[in-house]
């Protein structure tokens, strides 16, 4: 299993739609908001590829679209969340504590556009940075997982 992770499109979508065309081979992309409007247009774009998103702290009118997710892929447990509510800008304390508390394989967050993989006491976290605003010295970027043999790789990929 392959998932494409991207974050705060914020209304501009052609370098996701850049990964996601370099990556036909992926199962599922994942989009952890800012704007989930954009993963709404991604999907119609590419209507066979599943598309599971959230919306973040610049999205408005949710109509519904929850603030985060529990997912179960493979076998294995995803949280996906935008961050703003983990204050992920100022650390990740709080985030491990959600990833600790739900007993997750990874979690997912966007927020600060900056990527980034950290694990402590056996969890992994992951942000994806942004494909249209990348911030600090980062450049557009996306991640990508994979679930094989039982095992969760993850990394980080520049367009």
């Amino acid at each position: 299993m392959k998932i494409l992770v991207i974050s705060d499109t914020h209304g501009d979508t052609k370098k996701a739609e850049e990964a996601i065309r370099k990556n036909m081979g992926t199962d599922m992309v994942i989009h952890l908001g800012d704007y989930f409007r954009d993963a709404e247009k991604l999907s119609g774009m590419f209507p066979g590829l599943p598309f599971e998103y959230i919306y973040g702290n610049s999205d408005f009118l949710a109509n519904g679209v929850p603030a985060e997710k529990l997912l179960e892929v493979c076998g294995k447990k995803i949280f996906i969340t935008h961050g703003h509510r983990y204050s992920a800008k100022w650390g990740y304390d709080k985030l491990f504590s959600k990833a600790e508390e739900l007993q997750t394989d990874i979690l997912l967050f966007g927020h600060t556009h900056m990527p980034d993989i950290a694990r402590k006491d056996g969890y992994t976290i992951l942000n994806p940075g942004s494909t249209s605003d990348p911030r600090g010295d980062s450049r557009e970027s996306y991640a990508i997982i994979e679930i094989q043999d039982g095992k969760v790789s993850a990394r980080i990929c520049r367009i």
